[in-house]
C-alpha cells in the first residue's frame, strides 16, 4: 500500500490522525523491526528519543517582514473560513487533484512566514492553524505532485519550509503536517524491505531528502509512531549501503560510487548527508547496522585512495578522468575532515569502543595527522583496483597516477547543455600523475573564471585520441546543448589489477561516436594499451592504433604524453637535460631516445623506434568548458604527443611515466632502461602485452585474448582474456600469482540495466606446481596436463582478484 492510500485510511480520533500499523505495510521479509504503534515505547527508547530530540531540536522558522506581509495577503486571497475546529473551506487549490510545483513553492513558503510571525506574535498562531487546516482540509501537500530528486531546490526547501512550522504546532496539528510531508517525501520507502531498497537506492534521494525523514520521524509527537519511524529511517540508512546491481546508485563492491549509471565521484557528496544522520544514530538503539557501516566505510576510504592526500579539506583533488561533468573544478573530494570523524564515531559506537581504530589509521595517514594516537600506522603507498569505474590508482609518497578508460556501460566523459563541452577524450585510456597541494602542482587549470579555456581538449595525459583542429566539431552535434556520454562501442575489457607493490591496467577500446542517434563524424578510434606500475615507475605500451573515416586529413592521431599548464614555481621543462625554451617546439624522430621533466616534476622516457615525438611549450587559445559561444581563455602550456599520422593502421607506442623526477633522477633512468636494468617488452602485439621488471622479475602479462605457446615466464597460456602478474621466490621453487580479468561481461536486461556474468578462467604454467597448503584459493581447482603443464581454473566475477601461492612437485 502507498503512504498516499495510507494517509486516506487515516482514523481521526478525538481530532488526531493516527496512522494504524496495518497501514504501514512493512513486507514481512523486511530487515527492519519497528515497534508496534499499538505497543508501548520501552523505556530506554523513551530516554532516547528525549535525547535525540534535546539534542536536534526543532529551530524556530524565519522569514522577512516582506514575506511575511506577502503571505498574510495570500492568506487573504485564499478567502478562509473555518467550519470546525481542524476544517476550513477556501479557494480550491487543486485541480485535478495535483498542485503545481510553482503553487507548491508559495505555499511553503507561505507555511514558514506566518509560522515565524507566529513565533513573534501570539495572536498570529490563529492565522497559522487556520492555513494549515485550510491544507489539511483539501490534502493538499498530499496533491505535491512527487518531486525529481535531482530538483534539489524544490526538494530540499518545499518540504523544509511545511516543516518549519512544527515548534509552533499543537500536537494535533505536528502530526498531520507530518503525515502530509512524510507522503510528500515518499516515506514509505523506508519501510520497504532491504532487497527492495537495494533495487531503488538513489544519491540524490538520500542527499536531498534524508534530512526531511529524520524530522518526521523523531519529532512525532506520538511516541509510538516516533520509534517506529526511528527505526524505519535507521534500517533505510542501513540498507541503502547495499551493493546495488549493474549502473543503478551508489556502492558498488569495489568502493565506488555510481550516479547517472557509472562511476561519479562528483555526486558522491551524498554521503555527507548518508553519514551526518548516521552520526545522530549513534549512541542509541537505532544506530546502523555493522554491516552497513563496513560498506560506508570501505566507501569512503576508497573515495579518498583515488585522491592525493591533505592536511584538511582543500586541494585533495582525484583525476580528471574521474571528474564527470565538471572537468578540474569537480575534481575535489566532497566529504569533510568533520564527517570523516564522525564516521569513526559511529564505528566505533556499533563496537562499544571510542572509535574504530581501522578506520582511524586510513584517517591519520589521509589527513596527515597523529589525531588518534593509538591507531595502527598504515602507509597506503601502492595499486588499487576499481574495476566498477574502471580504473587503476597507484599511490607513492606526495602523488597518485590514475589510469582509466570506458566500457560499454561505463562511460568516461559525460557531456551536458553548456557543461564539459568538449570532454568526450575525458579518460581515452588516460594515464594521469596528481600532486598534493591541487590543481596548481598537477599541471592542471586552475583559474575558475576561464573555465579551463586555455586547455588543449585534445590532450589528456596519457590518451590516444584523434585530434581536432574544428572545435565545433569535437562537440556532440556541433554545438553547445547536445548530451553525450562517451562509451566504447563494443568492448568491455579494461580495468586493473592490484598486487602488494605493483599493478597492472589494461584496456581494449573502440571509440563510439553514437548517443542514441550519431553525435560525431565517425574516426572509428581503436586501440589496446597497458601501464605496468611498479618501484614508482609506470611502463605503458599501446598496439592497434586504428583511426579511420570521412574525416579532414589535418586530424592526426596521437597518443597523448603530457599537458601541464605552467605557472609561478612551475614553469622549467627538461628534454634531455637541456632546458626547453618557451615559445619553441620541435618534432624528434624514431632515431633518438628522449627523457623529458614537466614543469610539474613528471619524467617520461621514450625509447628508440618511436613515432614522432612533438614537444610544444606555447601559449595556446581555446574555448572553455562551455563551448565555442562562451569566451575562450590563453594559458602557457607544456606538452608533448606521439604522432601516428592521420588515420593509421596498426600504430603502437611504448613510454615510462617516473612521478616526482628530477633531471638528475630522470637521466639516471633513461641511463638504466637503455642498458636494459629496469624494464623490458617481452610481447607487444594486438592480442598479448608482456612486460618484466628486472630487478624484482616480475612479469605483466596483459591478454586481450586468449594466447597459448607462451615461453616468456612460467606462465604458458590463457583460456580468456586476463590480466596476471607472476614472480618466482629467488631459488625458483614458489611461485606468486595474481590474476583478474576486468571484463564484467555485462549482459543487458533493459536500458542501463544490466547484469555482470562470471569469467571461466583457465591458465597453463610450465611444469608441475601445488598450491602451498597455508594458502588455500577458494573455487580454484589446480591439475596436470598431458605436456606435464599445470592448469588452474577457476571463475572470475566482478573484477575481483585472485592470489594465489604454489610450490614446485
Amino acid at each position: 500500500m502507498k503512504l498516499k492510500d495510507i494517509i486516506k485510511t487515516l482514523v481521526l480520533a478525538g481530532g488526531v490522525l493516527l496512522l494504524t500499523p496495518a497501514a504501514a505495510d512493512i513486507p514481512a521479509s523486511s530487515e527492519a523491526k519497528h515497534p508496534d504503534s499499538s505497543e508501548d515505547v520501552s523505556s530506554i527508547r523513551q530516554k532516547e528519543l528525549d535525547m535525540l530530540r534535546e539534542k536536534y531540536r526543532l529551530a524556530y522558522p524565519k522569514a522577512s517582514e516582506k514575506e511575511i506581509e506577502t503571505a498574510r495577503i495570500q492568506l487573504q486571497l485564499h478567502q478562509l473560513k473555518r467550519v470546525n475546529e481542524s476544517e476550513v473551506t477556501g479557494k480550491n487549490l487543486l485541480k485535478n487533484g495535483t498542485v503545481s510545483q510553482q503553487e507548491a513553492r508559495k505555499l511553503g513558503s507561505m507555511a514558514r512566514a506566518l509560522a515565524a510571525a507566529a513565533v513573534q506574535e501570539k495572536q498570529c498562531v490563529q492565522q497559522l492553524n487556520l492555513f494549515l487546516d485550510y491544507l489539511f482540509t483539501q490534502n493538499v501537500i498530499e496533491g505535491i505532485p512527487a518531486f525529481r530528486y535531482s530538483n534539489y531546490s524544490d526538494v530540499r526547501n518545499v518540504p523544509a519550509d511545511f516543516l518549519s512550522a512544527l515548534p509552533v504546532c499543537d500536537r494535533q496539528r505536528k502530526m498531520r503536517l507530518i503525515a502530509a510531508v512524510q507522503h510528500l517525501v515518499e516515506a514509505e520507502k523506508m519501510y520497504l524491505s532491504a532487497e527492495k531498497i537495494r533495487e531503488q537506492v538513489n544519491s540524490d534521494y538520500i542527499y536531498n531528502v534524508t534530512p526531511h525523514l529524520f524530522v518526521c520521524a523523531l519529532h512525532n509527537p506520538d511516541n509510538k509512531l516516533a520509534a517506529r519511524d526511528l527505526s524505519a529511517f535507521s534500517h533505510f540508512l542501513s540498507a541503502c549501503t547495499q551493493y546495488s546491481p549493474s549502473g543503478q546508485d551508489v556502492l558498488k563492491p569495489d568502493g565506488t560510487g555510481f550516479h547517472h549509471n557509472s562511476h561519479y565521484n562528483g555526486y558522491m557528496y551524498a554521503y555527507k548527508t548518508w553519514v551526518e544522520y548516521m552520526g545522530k544514530l549513534k549512541g542509541t538503539s537505532f544506530r546502523i547496522k555493522k554491516d552497513a557501516y563496513q560498506r560506508m566505510r570501505k566507501a569512503i576510504v576508497s573515495l579518498y585512495l583515488m585522491a592525493v592526500r591533505s592536511d584538511s579539506d582543500k586541494n585533495r583533488i582525484f583525476g580528471n578522468s574521474m571528474a564527470g561533468r565538471h572537468p578540474f573544478y569537480g575534481t575535489e573530494v566532497a566529504f569533510s575532515q568533520d564527517l570523516f570523524e564522525t564516521l569513526i564515531e559511529v564505528g566505533g559506537d556499533i563496537d562499544g569502543v571510542p572509535y574504530d581504530p581501522e578506520l582511524a589509521s586510513w584517517y591519520n595517514y589521509f589527513y596527515k595527522t597523529k589525531k588518534y594516537a593509538d591507531a595502527p600506522e598504515v602507509n597506503a603507498d601502492g595499486y588499487y583496483q576499481f574495476n566498477f569505474s574502471p580504473a587503476g590508482v597507484y599511490r607513492k609518497d606526495n602523488w597518485v597516477a590514475v589510469m582509466r578508460c570506458p566500457t560499454t556501460v561505463f562511460w568516461g566523459g559525460e557531456i551536458y547543455s553548456r557543461q564539459n563541452r568538449f570532454g568526450r577524450y575525458q579518460s581515452h585510456g588516460t594515464l594521469e600523475v596528481l600532486y598534493e597541494g591541487g590543481l596548481v602542482p598537477s599541471g592542471y587549470p586552475a583559474d575558475k573564471e576561464k573555465k579551463d579555456g586555455g586547455w588543449d581538449w585534445n590532450m589528456m595525459p596519457g590518451s590516444t585520441t584523434v585530434h581536432y583542429t574544428d572545435w565545433k566539431d569535437m562537440m556532440p552535434g556541433g554545438n553547445d546543448t547536445d548530451r553525450f556520454d562517451q562509451k566504447s562501442s563494443t568492448t568491455n575489457f579494461s580495468g586493473a589489477l592490484a598486487w602488494k607493490d605493483c599493478g597492472l591496467f589494461a584496456a581494449a577500446f573502440d571509440q563510439d561516436d553514437r548517443w542514441g542517434n550519431p553525435r560525431f563524424r565517425a574516426t572509428n578510434l581503436k586501440f589496446c594499451k597497458s601501464t605496468f606500475a611498479i618501484d614508482g615507475m609506470l611502463f605503458s605500451l599501446g598496439t592497434g592504433i586504428e583511426a579511420q573515416g570521412e574525416y579532414p586529413d589535418d586530424y592526426i592521431t596521437a597518443t597523448n604524453l603530457f599537458q601541464a599548464v605552467t605557472s609561478k614555481g612551475y614553469r622549467t621543462l627538461t628534454v634531455n637535460g637541456k632546458d626547453f625554451p618557451q615559445g619553441h617546439e620541435t618534432a624528434i624522430g624514431p632515431e633518438e631516445c628522449v627523457w623529458m621533466v614537466t614543469p610539474v616534476t613528471t619524467g617520461y622516457y621514450i625509447p628508440r623506434n618511436h613515432d614522432k615525438l612533438v614537444i610544444k611549450y606555447i601559449e595556446q587559445e581555446t574555448p572553455s568548458v562551455n563551448g565555442i559561444a562562451a569566451e575562450s581563455g590563453k594559458e602557457t602550456v607544456a606538452k608533448a604527443y606521439l604522432e601516428h599520422g592521420v588515420k593509421p593502421e596498426e600504430a603502437d607506442y611504448q613510454f615510462m611515466v617516473v612521478p616526482a623526477a628530477t633531471p638528475e633522477r630522470m637521466k639516471d633512468i633513461a641511463g638504466k632502461q637503455e642498458q636494459g636494468h629496469l624494464f623490458k617488452v617481452m610481447a607487444e602485439r594486438d592480442s598479448l602485452h608482456v612486460i618484466k621488471h628486472c630487478p624484482t622479475s616480475t612479469i605483466a602479462y596483459a591478454f586481450f585474448a586468449p594466447a597459448s605457446g607462451l615461453s616468456y615466464g612460467t606462465v604458458c597460456a590463457s583460456g580468456t582474456e586476463l590480466l596476471v602478474m607472476e614472480r618466482k621466490d629467488k631459488n625458483g621453487n614458489g611461485l606468486e600469482l595474481a590474476l583478474c580479468n576486468p571484463n564484467l561481461r555485462p549482459e543487458m536486461l533493459r536500458k542501463n540495466y544490466w547484469e555482470s556474468r562470471p569469467t571461466p578462467m583457465a591458465i597453463e604454467l610450465k611444469g608441475k606446481w601445488k598450491l602451498k597448503p597455508d594458502k588455500k584459493v577458494s573455487g580454484l581447482t589446480i591439475g596436470q596436463n598431458e605436456r606435464g603443464n599445470t592448469i588452474l581454473k577457476a571463475k572470475l566475477a566482478e573484477g575481483n582478484p585472485i592470489y594465489v601461492s604454489l610450490i614446485k612437485l
